[in-house]
């Protein structure tokens, strides 16, 4: 029997230090079996943009029409076109319709200057001259000029401010009236009776009453209301 007691008690003691041992373990000697555990951060989506991204307009420069020049010219003498002048049914002064660039240059004693773009029909004016006067150079040849100063007239006295009646007193029945395509006046166009110059007219141009611009030119350019024709020939 006592054996058997202590048997008993020594099972006992076992069994408790083994409770004990494995109480320990769980707290301090072994990392627990669960992981830590981890946050992961959270990100909100951004909605994609409905509003498309600005871009600044492409900006076009459109550079003017070049004029560019004529061809120099050496030695052109003295200018001769001034407030003396006169215009005729053939040109001004020394300057005659059909003469090219270059001798109507050389006869004015100045340089022409283009203000339209060059081409088959431009238009120029003398450097070295009273302003408001304008040569048409045509398939390179001088075909009119316009007067836009009460300063220059025709070799008859004819001229802007005139009236229309005094027009039609000095060259009669030489004159042949009609309406401006706008009715803003009237054109008066002079044609010679010599079969010469046929082809050359002095146009009056007025506001009903009185002249207000003149030309003078071969045909067909002296005809022409608004300015360089877009083709020619």
């Amino acid at each position: 029997m006592r054996i058997g007691f202590i048997v008993g008690i020594g099972v006992l003691l076992v069994a408790v230090v083994l409770l004990a041992g494995t109480c320990n373990s769980t707290d301090e000697g072994f990392p627990p079996t669960t992981a830590p555990a981890t946050t992961t951060p959270t990100t909100t989506p951004v909605a994609p943009s409905t509003t498309p991204p600005t871009t600044a307009p492409a900006t076009t420069t459109t550079e003017p029409p070049s004029l560019s020049t004529l061809p120099p010219i050496d030695d052109l003498g003295a200018p001769t076109i001034g407030y003396t002048s006169s215009v005729s049914t053939v040109g001004i002064d020394k300057v005659f319709f059909g003469m090219t660039a270059r001798t109507a240059q050389l006869a004015a004693g100045t340089r022409f200057t283009p203000i339209t773009p060059m081409g088959e029909c431009f238009l120029v004016t003398p450097d070295e001259a009273p302003d408001g006067i304008t040569f048409w150079i045509v398939g390179g040849t001088i075909e009119r000029v316009d007067i836009d100063t009460r300063e220059i007239t025709t070799r008859s006295g004819a001229g802007i401010g005139d009236s229309e009646d005094r027009i039609v007193d000095m060259f009669g029945d030489r004159i042949r009236i009609s309406p401006l395509p706008d009715g803003s006046g009237n054109l008066l166009a002079f044609v010679p009776r010599d079969q010469s110059d046929k082809v050359f007219r002095v146009m009056f141009q007025s506001d009903g009453d009185e002249i207000v611009r003149f030309w003078s030119g071969r045909l067909p350019w002296v005809e022409e209301l608004g300015g360089c024709p877009a083709h020619t020939g």
